[in-house]
């Protein structure tokens, strides 16, 4: 794993210091970038961080899905550190629709996060005491609370010209009433102040903000879960038959291990097939490997899951926050309605599906620039599917990609 305090600004080196097992913390807000910067300034003196690097560098952006056809991207910045034994990853958003969308989407989880745990660790809302607690920074709140993200902490922070003790009280009952958050994790604080600052002296009022902040993560977040340690769970994207009653199976191993003698489920379409790993061998391409099992010709088909026995299951029913791509995105117009016939896409799997919204006359309409449509709604599938809150999943209608969603329910 690339070091985040030790590398050169490269947008894929990012990428993978976000999919690797770091505490990934979400910030967005007015005060957003100013924040992540004091924070990796504060840290530099007390451990390791990457202050220099996210000072240089210019937003990335990141392609949601399938690279080779999605036209689904977001803007971000990242920096690095290390404190008190534990490794972080901050992720500024310039906008809230940025962060919005890669909420809605379960984009940092999209290769490797499959079943029960949101990949983001947590999110800081940076307030600007002058703007008060905003209708964006609510929605990004609601949303982060409904995949499942905990925990949220605001930071009101005030200009340093700016000094009044009952604009920042009054701020402060605005957040606590406004959205679902603890009071002890509502900061206040002076980015400017601390920006400004040459040499950090831990006993000036100016940095203390700053250190809670970074306490209360260490407090918060305790170890990032390791995906080789989760049950295994494995797409299937091609089966071989072979005549001598086994088949060869291509596989992408989304977290757990996969191993030669292991006994296995293979699930989905309303069949559990219990079954043992002849062989295992890496692909050269795709992070993909071939596996050998015992099947007879039939038994297996593409879009089914390799998993630990007994340890997941497939549904045909889930609610879900869905993202309505933009007309840019789309290619189209076409909104999303109550007990719309669509097509619903879990790693290799299409299958027919229904949506309901609950509503007869509820309209899921595509966003519009930085005005993010999110919809909450049901599946009903045609056909049963391995998953588990925080899966993500894409939405067809008309043979064309017109939403991105994530899981937050299973239903029984």
């Amino acid at each position: 794993m690339v070091s985040p305090w030790n590398f050169s600004n490269n947008k894929m080196t990012w990428h993978s210091l976000i999919q690797s097992n770091q505490r990934l913390v979400c910030v967005v807000g007015d005060r957003s970038y100013d924040l992540c910067l004091a924070l990796l300034k504060v840290v530099e003196t007390i451990g390791r961080s990457s202050a220099e690097v996210f000072r240089q560098q210019e937003p990335s952006s990141w392609t949601v899905g399938d690279l080779s056809h999605s036209n689904v991207y977001f803007q971000f910045s990242a920096g690095g550190y290390e404190t008190s034994g534990k490794s972080y990853t901050l992720v500024d958003f310039p906008t809230s629709a940025n962060a919005m969308k890669m909420l809605a989407t379960g984009a940092f989880g999209s290769s490797n996060q499959i079943a029960g745990t949101p990949i983001v660790s947590a999110v800081i809302l940076a307030i600007n005491v002058e703007n008060g607690l905003t209708t964006n920074l609510i929605q990004v709140a609601e949303l982060a609370t409904a995949v499942g993200v905990r925990p949220i902490l605001a930071f009101i922070d005030q200009p340093k010209s700016l000094d009044d003790a009952e604009l920042i009280e009054m701020c402060q009952i605005e957040v606590s009433e406004g959205i679902d958050i603890d009071p002890e994790r509502i900061l206040t604080g002076n980015t400017e102040l601390a920006l400004d600052r040459q040499v950090i002296n831990y006993s000036t009022p100016e940095f203390q903000p700053i250190i809670n902040l970074i306490e209360l993560l260490n407090q918060s977040l305790g170890p990032h879960p390791n995906l080789a340690q989760r049950p295994l769970f494995a797409p299937i994207y091609q089966v071989d038959d072979q005549k001598d009653e086994t088949s060869i199976l291509t596989c992408q191993v989304k977290q757990g291990t996969l191993f030669t003698g292991q006994a296995v489920d293979i699930i989905g379409f309303g069949d559990r097939i219990r079954t043992e790993c002849i062989r295992v061998r890496e692909q050269n391409t795709d992070d993909l490997l071939t596996t050998q099992v015992y099947a007879e010709p039939g038994w297996v088909r593409a879009g089914q899951c390799i998993t630990t026995p007994k340890k997941m299951r497939s549904y045909v029913q889930f609610s879900a926050v869905i993202y309505a791509l933009t007309v840019e995105e789309a290619k189209l117009h076409l909104p999303l309605v109550d007990q719309d016939e669509i097509l619903v896409s879990f790693w290799s799997l299409k299958t027919a599906a229904r949506l309901i919204f609950g509503k007869e006359d509820s309209i899921l309409s595509p966003s519009v620039d930085d005005e993010i449509k999110i919809g909450i709604g049901e599946f009903l599938l045609e056909e049963s599917v391995p998953l588990d809150i925080g899966s993500s999943f894409e939405v067809y209608k008309m043979e064309q990609l017109v939403a991105i969603g994530t899981v937050t329910k299973t239903i029984d």
